[in-house]
């Protein structure tokens, strides 16, 4: 089975749209909304859906720590976590689960889009056919919500650092992952799109973000060649 986990604080405006797109899966699979103290009206729209698990946040630990507390619960054998404004793409999604079901892999990534609310323009995303070359120089190869990996692997590698990390979690998770597993593959399918949108953590704590980047032990990210390498070969 495949848990997905859905962290939120405030997310009235999208997660409706986020929980219909997951629930259309025609797979086994639990739904897991961990909700931070939300006093916008989310809560009456999780209401509105009595398949989905609903735990509230119980440690001020950021979206990571979110994150965490509901994968502790899950009951599958694999793991996801789509974010409250994102939605996914159910053939892609339910490739990528196939993939990893039958394969005995770790880790499974594809394709996604980015919408750009702001203009509501839309950028499709390729996921990187080299995923652990370019992990391990501090380079993100695909979208985080287009990717499934096992419970196996997450608790062998320690799960999130959210006491580290508020941005750049999922960064530090797939690149330890891919330290200790070479199970990884690619399924060229666009299966999550990613919102993008000026009020976002990333975009307001940009400076903190590059004081993270630090704690990466593989990160190169500042080497030309490497950026270069990334464009030529995608």
């Amino acid at each position: 089975m495949l848990s997905i986990i859905t962290p939120v604080l405030n997310g009235a405006k999208f997660i409706e749209k986020n929980i219909s797109s997951i629930q259309s899966l025609d797979i086994p699979h639990e739904h897991i909304i961990v909700d931070g103290g939300s006093d916008d009206g989310t809560l009456d729209i999780v209401d509105k859906f009595p398949h989905l698990i609903l735990l509230k946040q119980k440690e001020k630990s950021g979206m990571y720590g979110a994150i965490h507390e509901g994968i502790l619960e899950t009951k599958g054998d694999f793991l996801s976590y789509v974010n409250a404004d994102d939605t996914i793409e159910k053939n892609g999604f339910q490739a990528m689960y196939k993939e990893i079901t039958s394969l005995g892999n770790d880790l499974v990534y594809s394709d996604a889009e980015f919408h750009f609310i702001e203009t509501n323009k839309y950028k499709y995303i390729k996921g990187h056919r080299f995923a652990i070359f370019f992990l391990r120089k501090g380079i993100m190869p695909f979208v985080q919500p287009s990717s499934i990996y096992s419970k196996n692997i997450y608790n062998k590698v320690g799960g999130l650092r959210f006491d580290k990390f508020k941005l750049f979690g999922d960064l530090d998770l797939f690149q330890r992952i891919t330290q200790h597993s070479k199970k990884v593959s690619y399924v060229p399918q666009k299966s999550a799109v990613f919102m993008m949108r000026e009020d976002s953590l990333a975009h307001k704590f940009r400076d903190a973000g590059k004081k993270e980047l630090q704690f990466l032990k593989y990160y190169k990210g500042d080497k030309l060649w490497v950026k270069a390498l990334f464009k030529l070969t995608r």
